[in-house]
């Protein structure tokens, strides 16, 4: 293979190769070189905190809850436990240290089960809010392009658009938007086409135009020519 023939490589920044999401002075995207952060996946941080907040809210008093239950159980045990260690030893001073001995052992395994439980508690908690702030950021994704485009739409500029990352959701509704955008950036080409034969023609017709036509036709040529940059 030729030097010629080898494609130019392309650049993956982020998981994502230039121009994945639209930037909103209409060109392509231009991204820095930066590690993922987290406000890389917030991008509607109202909407997906909400979220992530209430949810991990019913989780943490839910597995709260039945952890403070196993806990009370696991120690109302080694308390009946210790009372009948205490009723069997007596006062029988041979056995004294066992019972000690016993006891604190007893008392060892029910802090270590306590830190053990605040420990999976803190761990599936992170794991958990970790996890929404992806899946919500999968939903967040697409709406946000949609903004982004719709802004580009108030400001009358109707280019292209791209596809969902791979994992996005709402892939219907964004099919539906895309096609609209698309519908609606045919029709305005059809109508830029239409006026820039109608322009050609003025300019190239018999005479000259002058005053208020010849101001009219110049307004509509600048007006064909920013449609078009538009529609580029």
């Amino acid at each position: 293979m030729s030097e010629k023939e080898i494609p130019p490589a392309v650049v993956v920044q982020g998981g994502k190769v230039p121009g994945d999401v639209p930037s909103k002075t209409g060109g392509p995207a231009k991204r820095s070189r930066h590690h993922r952060r987290l406000s890389n996946y917030l991008l509607d941080k109202q909407m997906q905190l909400r979220y992530v907040i209430a949810v991990t809210a019913v989780s943490m008093v839910i597995a709260g809850t039945l952890g403070w239950m196993i806990y009370r159980q696991e120690h109302r045990a080694s308390e009946d436990l210790v009372a009948g260690l205490a009723d069997l030893t007596g006062d029988d001073d041979s056995l004294k240290e066992y019972q000690r001995d016993t006891e604190a052992d007893i008392e060892s395994r029910d802090r270590r089960l306590l830190l053990y439980m605040i420990g999976v508690g803190v761990g599936l908690t992170v794991i958990l809010s970790s996890y929404l702030v992806i899946m919500t950021h999968k939903v967040a994704g697409p709406l946000f392009k949609i903004g982004i485009y719709m802004e580009q739409m108030a400001e009358g500029r109707i280019g292209n658009t791209t596809a969902l990352r791979k994992g996005d959701m709402l892939i219907d509704f964004y099919d539906a938007f895309r096609e609209s955008h698309g519908a609606l950036r045919v029709r305005l080409k059809g109508d830029t086409a239409a006026m820039a034969a109608l322009v050609k023609a003025l300019a190239a017709a018999p005479g000259e135009l002058g005053g208020a036509a010849g101001d009219e036709l110049d307004e509509l040529r600048r007006h064909v020519e920013a449609r078009e940059k538009s529609l580029a």
